[in-house]
């Protein structure tokens, strides 16, 4: 049997829009934890109840993860996020054959990796986005912090909220030049030589620095 306290993180108490209502960011302490034994997964939170969620016929546990309200599984054949608000599993099945390259877990929610694609896991909604790297589109790096995350590949960028819509793509003109990512918990700036592009947690959108 495994179990995964993830560590104490503090939240900047800042003021976002989520889902048009405005919303107050608290502290979050973990309040989740994940373990798993004969074939099961547990979710565990201060609360009464316990979430289980039945694994397939040979289905392997291969990643555990939790941090602030939310878990993280990472099976033989999907992707399972905990949602510690609703007390809640969701999964997201894997295409035959994609990878796992990376994976990041916040308080409030999942980035991953993949080789066929990158998905994200909004724990305050439970649920999961996904986005299919384009052909022969090439990724370079990212960056996730508590609340947003950027990918970068050479033709655009991509970010990610733990609150707003899914992924939100911004194009990358031919001979643009990242110069600096700067990222806190819930804004992105993108360096593009007199350019300056930024995301923020709490807009589904990506704008221009004037």
């Amino acid at each position: 049997m495994r179990v995964s306290w993830g560590p104490v993180l503090m939240v900047a108490v800042m003021g976002v829009f989520f889902a048009g209502n405005a919303a107050t960011q608290t502290v979050i302490t973990d309040q989740v934890a994940i373990t798993s034994g004969h074939g099961k997964l547990f979710g565990l939170t201060p609360g009464e109840g316990i979430a289980r969620k039945i694994l397939a016929s040979g289905e392997d546990v291969l990643v555990i993860e939790a941090q602030g309200v939310t878990g993280f599984v990472q099976t033989s054949r999907q992707l399972l996020g905990f949602s510690g608000r609703l007390k809640r599993w969701v999964g997201l099945t894997l295409a035959t054959g994609e990878r796992i390259i990376k994976w990041t877990v916040t308080p409030r929610m999942i980035v991953v990796q993949g080789r066929e694609a990158v998905y994200g896991f909004q724990s305050d909604l439970g649920r999961w986005k996904k986005e299919i790297w384009g052909a022969g589109e090439s990724f370079r790096e990212s960056l996730v912090n508590d609340h947003v995350g950027v990918m970068v590949t050479d033709r655009r960028l991509l970010g990610f909220s733990a609150f707003t819509g899914g992924f939100f793509s911004r194009d990358l003109l031919p001979g643009n030049r990242i110069d600096d990512i700067e990222i806190n918990d819930n804004v992105v700036i993108i360096h593009l030589g007199l350019r300056k592009l930024v995301f923020r947690s709490g807009l589904a959108i990506w704008a221009e620095l004037p």
